[in-house]
């Protein structure tokens, strides 16, 4: 252990020093632990939120994923069942395996030498969801609203080729009837869906091939397990309709849907008197790609809750599996669903869709939603080779569904103004943390009316809305370039179906290529591209080799300043981006809206504020939302944030607000609310202040050195000065959220209350509080470590006694 000269300490460290000219301080050096002293062990394999299980749990069973050196499972198999664990999975093609391990046996497990990491099997949740919608705005991964009082139609080939078209369903809003012109249907493409299943015996599907399915999920040995069932969740059902429904409903020609499809595409809805309904009209819903093959994977149970990473994993592993040894032709696979993740393109699940891809399957993948502030997409659709999509709304659905919704004929025009797609504010952004252009591009995600079921109620439809709905739409334009590459490109690769989609997409004026990759779907243009591409059979180029954060500042605040401008006539939908760079001496942030000017007001208009912290590819908002009316202040310190002025619908996100303020870039976003009736126009101030000294009497230990990934400190004794009350043990390191990769070092604590894993999670800097003590120990772990080695300052500062008042007698 190296213990640097107070000359050689980074700038807070001498900001902390000058602090002591306000006040009566004392310094002293740490000591290392005595040899005879036992402590708990602790080697570093463990992830922050596995260690926070197994000190709340103590001896239940948590499920875990193992990382390994090699796919030699055997020691690690033998040492899960020595210690009463279960083996739950072992992967194939990535070096891992899934288990079930009493907490209190997951340090002991970590010793075996074929470990690499032990994390908690972190939940993956889909991109979709379901109840009405009681005020105006859209819930990702919902269903909006039901659709009663129908007929329904199958569609054939000769029905297809004979269609008039409306340009409210996907195939016209997105390009592919041009391709079906050409007999592209999507016949012989094999599109594996990893999802909740499906229900074959949909009446959208009645002319769809759907060769087969399994389920993998937490089903499996219960009475729900099955992939083709009603009481399984409705999401996988969605999105099989999305990419390649064969139906179509029949609705009397006065109802109000009908009539508010009819106004906003200015078209004429196709005659059901030809299938023996005068008086009524065809709303087709037909998919992308209607005549694909589809198979389904269940990976979610029947109730749609979030699964544990390992079962994504799994699934994964059987769509790849399915081509190399049990003779299917896998083209496509879907997956709309997603995480966070730390290292993007890096992690278990993004290196496996890059495997996957190198063997000739296209993995279309959701962005995720949890924009619309920057680096926000979730893994896997991180992957470097992923087809990485956006959720927009376009108008006619958009209109069509608050129509109905409303019962009012022609509301919609009020609540959805834009005459061209919007990227949704839920849409995930990129860059990736490396600098990475995701998402690829955009599809509809809002309001899509699709298949739905339950179990009481087996033929149904819905809207839904979320990166959910937008990647099966991509999906089957995969699917028409893939069955047309089949005869008349043939080596034809998942790359160029991937440049042929960003060449065939149309851009979006008004947001970035971080918002909308390279644009908003267009099938027919890709297929356009791709038979112009003179370079056929291209791969991706590797993954970069990275260690920077890409810098995606904007503003010209570093560490402390202020910022002023107007927005000027920003239209709904739309958002302006503030992103800046924090720094340890950051204090406090404070955003400041006034003059606010909204145009024509029919009392909907409305600023929407989001502030995100300097995490990445996660969520981490201190303010997740806020609708703003007038004047407004939003104010963020360490572990507090507080608003005031003409704000309501405030949601925070209690991981974030509550914790310190971390070096990197925060990310402002001031958005014109997309049910904005005009645009609206105000005036902003952005104030970033140091944190201000401290009065009071304190003594400082302060400890640098430098640690690798995987080592230790070993425990090392705090001298407690005599009087001292409660202390705060900060840990800055060199790498942290201002830096990618960044680095994760971990601050174990054992005081007279036992050992404390509070210093053991994503933040950075870590920070324990505890309170009066005798006895301080303090471990430093190198968790993840992306350097040879990572610099690190340690600080223990103990609060003293004040000096009593001393009189004369």
């Amino acid at each position: 252990m190296n213990y640097f000269a107070l000359a050689s300490l980074d700038e807070k460290s001498k900001s902390l020093m000058l602090i002591s000219l306000l006040m009566i301080s004392s310094f002293a050096f740490a000591i290392p632990i005595a040899a005879n002293m036992t402590l708990p062990a602790y080697n570093g394999k463990i992830s922050h939120k596995l260690l926070s299980f197994i000190e709340a749990t103590d001896d239940a069973t948590i499920d875990v994923l193992i990382s390994t050196v090699s796919n030699d499972y055997s020691s690690v198999v033998a040492d899960i069942q020595r210690l009463g664990g279960k083996v739950r999975r072992q992967f194939q093609y990535v070096n891992a395996l899934a288990a079930s391990v009493p907490a209190d046996k997951i340090l002991a497990l970590a010793e075996n030498e074929n470990i690499l990491k032990i994390y908690y099997d972190e939940p993956r949740t889909l991109a979709g969801v379901i109840p009405p919608v009681p005020e105006l705005d859209v819930k990702p991964e919902t269903a909006s609203a039901y659709l009663s009082g129908f007929e329904t139609i199958a569609a054939t080939p000769e029905i297809i080729a004979e269609l008039q078209p409306c340009n409210y369903w996907n195939p016209v809003a997105m390009g592919a009837e041009p391709v079906w012109e050409l007999g592209d249907y999507g016949q012989d493409t094999l599109v594996v869906i990893i999802d909740t299943g499906l229900w074959a015996g949909h009446f959208l599907f009645a002319g769809t091939s759907i060769i087969g399915g399994v389920d993998l999920s937490p089903d499996v040995g219960t009475e729900y397990e099955g992939w083709n069932r009603t009481d399984n969740h409705w999401h996988g059902t969605h999105v099989a309709g999305i990419i390649a429904s064969t139906g179509g409903i029949i609705m009397n020609e006065t109802g109000l849907l009908v009539q508010s499809i009819e106004l906003y595409t200015g078209q004429e809805l196709p005659s059901a008197e030809p299938y023996g309904y005068p008086g009524f009209k065809v709303i087709w819903l037909l998919g992308m790609a209607p005549f694909a093959d589809l198979f389904a994977i269940k990976v979610f149970p029947h109730t749609g809750e979030g699964v544990p990473e390992s079962y994504i994993l799994a699934g994964m592993e059987y769509a790849l599996n399915m081509k190399l040894e049990q003779g299917y032709d896998v083209d496509v696979t879907s997956m709309s669903l997603g995480g966070p993740t730390l290292f993007d393109g890096r992690d278990i699940e993004d290196r496996l869709v890059d495997y996957i891809t190198s063997h000739g399957i296209t993995v279309v993948v959701a962005a995720g939603n949890e924009g619309p502030a920057p680096m926000t997409v979730s893994s896997p659709g991180s992957a470097n080779t992923a087809i990485t999509v956006a959720a927009a709304a376009t108008p006619v659905q958009t209109r069509v569904f608050w129509d109905y919704l409303y019962g009012t004929l022609g509301i919609g025009y009020y609540l959805f103004t834009s005459e061209t797609p919007q990227i949704i504010y839920f849409s995930s952004r990129g860059p990736t943390s490396d600098g990475r252009l995701k998402p690829t591009l955009a599809a509809t995600g809002v309001f899509v009316l699709s298949a739905y079921h339950e179990a009481e109620e087996p033929q149904a439809i819905a809207w839904a809305s979320g990166t959910s709905m937008a990647t099966p739409a991509v999906s089957g334009a995969v699917a028409l370039l893939n069955t047309y590459a089949e005869t008349n490109i043939p080596g034809a690769t998942p790359e160029d179906y991937k440049q042929a989609l960003q060449k065939g997409a149309v851009w979006l004026e008004g947001y970035n290529e971080y918002d909308q990759g390279a644009g908003f779907l267009n099938a027919s243009n890709a297929l356009v591209a791709l038979t112009e591409d003179a370079s056929i059979g291209d791969v991706a180029e590797p993954l970069p080799f990275c260690d920077w954060l890409e810098d995606t500042s904007n503003i010209s605040i570093f560490s402390a300043g202020t910022y002023e401008t107007d927005i000027i006539d920003l239209p709904p939908g739309h958002k302006k981006d503030f992103i800046f760079k924090v720094t340890h001496l950051t204090g406090s942030i404070e955003l400041e809206i006034t003059k606010p000017k909204k145009g024509t007001d029919l009392g909907l208009n409305s600023l929407e504020v989001y502030i995100q912290s300097a995490k990445r590819t996660t969520y981490a908002y201190f303010i997740d939302s806020a609708n703003v009316w007038g004047n407004a202040r939003f104010l963020i310190t360490d572990y507090e944030t507080t608003w005031s002025g003409k704000v309501t619908g405030v949601y925070t996100d209690d991981l974030t607000r509550l914790a310190p303020i971390e070096p990197g870039y925060v990310k402002i976003v001031i958005e014109n609310d997309w049910t904005s009736y005009d645009k609206i126009s105000c005036h902003i101030k952005i104030t970033v202040k140091h944190e201000k000294p401290q009065s009071g009497r304190y003594s400082y230990t302060i400890l640098t050195g430098r640690i690798s990934e995987g080592k230790s400190t070993g425990w090392i004794k705090i001298d407690v000065p005599k009087g001292a009350t409660p202390a705060e043990i900060i840990l800055y390191w060199q790498r942290d959220w201002s830096v990618y990769p960044t680095s994760d070092l971990d601050l174990l604590v054992y005081w007279d209350q036992g050992l404390s894993y509070n210093g053991a999670t994503l933040n950075s800097p870590e920070r324990v509080l505890i309170g009066k003590t005798k006895t301080l120990y303090i471990r430093i772990e190198g968790y993840a470590v992306y350097a040879p080695t990572e610099p690190y300052l340690l600080i223990v500062k103990f609060t003293l006694q004040p000096h009593k008042d001393r009189t004369c007698g």
